[in-house]
């Protein structure tokens, strides 16, 4: 393996990691359509104030033994199955979020337009462009299997091409009555596998990066129980004094073919993403950043330097 064929394997590899930095799990090509949504920086007293905010359950002294010494964080205040306690899919509820990457920002808008049975369908709109996806969320009892986001906006070079990620076995969210019982002290995993076709120029060569059914993993986990479960944050839509941090960690374990100056180049890796993420829960995602990124290629780790910020510009419900 030459040097120059190395740098591109890393280079398509942090196209790939780009794509999985915000959470993504599945990506779909969009789209033109007109904007119908107003403006991100909207007046935020128009907003609703979400339910999490106004209702905050207390635990007594004397149940302390017997519950925790925390707040008990409130049930969804919707009992479908597509009401999870840190992605609430509730028909009318709106997020609009500013994505940072790479010295690239971009704000995008999404929507839960319906809930059919268990799924849920999410409407994302690029404020910018104008440009519409639309897709499918797949729920079971108040838990999160499959979310698929649309490709946030991050960019690596001229990148193109679509990377769909197809659920397996696992969740992406457990249901309320889990977290519960585990008194928030929990680890839960999702397993899926990614398929597509990215194109990238790097150094003035084309690149092609096809993958057929590469394993991804995702391992999500609370930072304990009672009182640890909760952290201040402030993003653009407010102050969250009692949020709740989870930490995650996405390994995808992927081969792929790619074409360099006409011939065609396998390889394997093993592309790993830590990000720390924000919920108020009832609410939804307040922030995501990227604490560290790896690749190890041929046996060799490799630390990656990428940054990422996802941030909660405003929260809305159907009036």
């Amino acid at each position: 393996m030459n040097r120059n064929t190395l740098s591109v394997i890393i280079a398509l590899s942090l196209m790939l990691l780009t794509s999985l930095a915000c959470g993504l799990v599945s990506q779909l090509a969009p789209e033109a359509a007109p904007a119908t949504e107003e403006p991100a920086n909207a007046d935020a007293e128009d907003a609703e104030i979400s339910p999490a905010e106004e209702a905050v359950v207390e635990t007594s002294q004397d149940d302390a033994d017997a519950v925790s010494d925390a707040l008990v964080p409130p049930p969804p205040s919707d009992g479908g199955p597509c009401a999870n306690t840190f992605y609430p899919m509730i028909p009318g509820y709106q997020w609009i979020y500013e994505v940072t990457s790479e010295g690239e920002t971009s704000q995008i808008s999404l929507t839960v337009t319906e809930v059919n049975g268990n799924e849920a369908t999410l409407n994302a709109l690029y404020l910018e462009s104008g440009v519409t996806t639309e897709a499918i969320v797949e729920c079971q009892d108040g838990a999160i299997l499959n979310f698929p986001v649309i490709l946030l906006g991050f960019i690596f070079g001229d990148v193109n091409g679509e990377m769909v990620v197809e659920y397996v076995d696992g969740v992406f969210a457990p249901n309320y009555e889990t977290m519960t019982r585990e008194n928030w002290d929990h680890t839960w995993t999702g397993e899926y596998v990614a398929s597509g076709v990215i194109d990238a120029e790097i150094d003035g060569d084309l690149i092609t990066g096809r993958l057929e059914e590469s394993p991804l993993d995702m391992e999500w986990n609370t930072l304990g129980a009672g009182e640890a479960i909760f952290d201040s944050i402030t993003v653009r839509a407010g102050e969250f004094p009692r949020a709740i941090k989870l930490e995650r960690e996405t390994k995808f374990d992927f081969t792929a073919e790619m074409e360099e100056e006409g011939q065609t180049v396998s390889l394997s890796a093993v592309l790993t993403l830590h990000n720390n993420l924000w919920f108020e829960l009832n609410m939804g995602q307040l922030k995501q950043e990227i604490e560290r990124a790896s690749i190890k290629v041929y046996g060799v780790s490799f630390p990656i330097e990428m940054t990422g910020i996802v941030e909660l510009v405003e929260f809305r419900t159907e009036e």
